[in-house]
């Protein structure tokens, strides 16, 4: 006999356990994870019939939400598996009816985090990024992960008018890395090496896996080949690098005019530049049945789906608990030769 499948949360509010009092009333609980430079979100829709939510229950903003979802059966009969969602801030309540109920809407960067906040102006001169991202994590109070194989040295940076985060995630792009928040820390990381792990899952074409598909392949923004081209005044020397897409047999060519010292650092550039025009090239949009390894930062691997077949990375996974678990998915390609 096959034991039925289930899908449940253990929900912990300033560290206390809350999922029996909350389980009569929990209607569902909505995880978006980004692998952007966007800040993992969560959304948890209470049942308020009998008004405790706009009443004594009424949580205060600014209250710690832990979330564990765990699926029984699904691998097996008996078979348990965890998926940490992390800690997050509840940053808005929204109740209204009918129906009456309560959203809780949750952050995982507090509202008073220093990544938050647009008021701070400063400067680096002649540093390591991974030193920059320090100085930014130890102000905010979060910790930082630096997994990125390299650390490029920055000539200046300077941070004004924007948030911390705002500030960080460009000075990554720039360089050609990636940032991501999670659970109370900063990660940063090289793309193309999450490109290169072997895929999470092999999705075929299948209605009953994938309830929805959405395809878009664009021709906007997209080149064959990026040229950088610096003059250096205190050299009196112009410096010129590039990089082609040998895949495209014909396209634009990005220009790119920023400070670089040397030839080869020119051309690095070049690659960076042109890769994070073109990774938008082919994108998907998915809704498949509900796994706990279909996260951010992860590859999938879609089969029998024609031009659009290949290896996608994460791009952003929601995740659907209540009546049932899906996860919506945004991918891009997986770039090759880069």
């Amino acid at each position: 006999m096959t034991l039925v499948r289930h899908v449940g949360a253990q929900i912990f509010a300033d560290g206390e356990d809350v999922s029996a009092n909350l389980s009569p009333y929990l209607k569902s609980i909505t995880y978006t994870d980004n692998s952007g430079g966007e800040a993992d979100t969560a959304e948890i829709e209470l049942r308020d019939d009998e008004k405790k939510f706009i009443g004594d229950w009424l949580p205060k903003r600014g209250l710690t939400v832990r979330i564990i979802l765990y699926r029984e059966n699904w691998q097996g009969d008996g078979q348990i598996e965890t998926f940490n969602l992390g800690t997050f801030e509840l940053d808005e309540i929204t109740v209204s009816y009918p129906p009456s109920t309560a959203r809780l809407k949750l952050n995982s960067i507090a509202q008073n985090s220093g990544l938050r906040q647009k008021d701070e102006s400063k400067s680096w001169e002649n540093v390591r990024l991974s030193q920059i991202a320090a100085d930014v994590a130890a102000k905010a109070k979060v910790k930082l992960f630096y997994e990125a194989l390299e650390d490029p040295t920055i000539k200046r940076a300077e941070q004004s008018e924007v948030s911390a985060l705002a500030f960080l995630e460009k000075l990554c792009s720039d360089n050609g890395l990636a940032l991501k928040v999670s659970d109370g820390t900063l990660i940063i990381f090289d793309e193309t090496k999450l490109e290169q792990q072997e895929p999470v899952a092999r999705l075929n074409y299948d209605l009953s896996v994938i309830k929805r598909f959405q395809a878009t392949a664009t021709l906007q923004e997209i080149y064959k080949k990026c040229e950088v081209v610096y003059k250096h005044g205190q050299k009196d020397e112009k410096i010129v690098g590039s990089f082609e897409d040998s895949s495209k047999d014909d396209g634009k060519t990005l220009k790119i005019n920023q400070r670089v010292e040397t030839q080869a650092e020119a051309e690095k550039l070049a690659k960076k530049k042109l890769r994070d025009k073109n990774k938008k090239e082919n994108q998907i949009r998915l809704t498949t049945i509900g796994r706990f390894d279909l996260v951010a930062g992860n590859v999938i691997e879609l089969i029998n789906h024609g031009k659009f077949s290949g290896r996608y990375l994460i791009e952003k996974s929601t995740h659907r608990v209540g009546d049932g678990y899906t996860v919506d998915l945004e991918l891009r390609k997986c770039l090759e030769g880069y």
